[in-house]
C-alpha cells in the first residue's frame, strides 16, 4: 500500500495538518495551492486480475457482502462493477416483454379457504369468518 506524500492537485510535497474529516481521517492542506486532501492510499484501482476473479463469483449466487469480504472491495464498488457489466451486455441479451398478452389456459378453477377469527371491541367477542 502506497501512502500519498504529495498534493493530488499540484504535486507539491509541502503540506500541513488541517484538522480531521467526519470519519476521523487526517486532513491536510497544501502550502502551494491551498487544496485540502487526505493522505490516504493511492491505489484505489482494482487490478484487472482481481476483476476477472470477481466475475465468476457473481455468477455463483454468493452473497455480495461475502464477495466484498473475501476479495477486499467495498460494496459500493461491487455494485458499480455489476452495473458496468449489465450495461456492457448486448441489447439482444436483455429480456424482451411480450408484445401481445398471452392467453392463460386454466383446466379447472380451484379455491382454498381457511378459517379466520377476528374480534370486535374486546377479545372475548371473537367472530369467526
Amino acid at each position: 500500500m502506497v501512502i500519498r506524500d504529495t498534493c493530488p492537485a499540484c504535486g507539491a510535497n509541502r503540506y500541513k495538518k488541517h484538522g480531521h474529516t467526519r470519519h476521523e481521517k487526517q486532513h491536510h492542506q497544501c502550502k502551494a495551492c491551498g487544496r485540502q486532501f487526505t493522505a490516504d492510499t493511492m491505489d484505489r484501482c482494482i487490478a484487472p486480475e482481481q476483476r476477472q476473479r470477481i466475475e465468476p463469483l457473481l455468477g455463483e449466487r454468493l452473497s455480495l457482502r461475502g464477495i466484498c469480504r473475501t476479495m477486499g472491495v467495498s460494496l459500493t464498488w461491487l455494485l458499480h462493477f455489476m452495473v458496468e457489466g449489465f450495461t456492457a451486455c448486448p441489447d439482444h441479451w436483455h429480456a424482451q416483454h411480450p408484445t401481445q398478452p398471452t392467453a392463460v389456459v386454466m383446466s379447472r378453477l380451484e379455491a382454498e379457504a381457511d378459517e379466520m377469527g377476528s374480534f370486535v371491541q374486546k377479545q372475548a367477542n371473537t367472530q369467526w369468518i
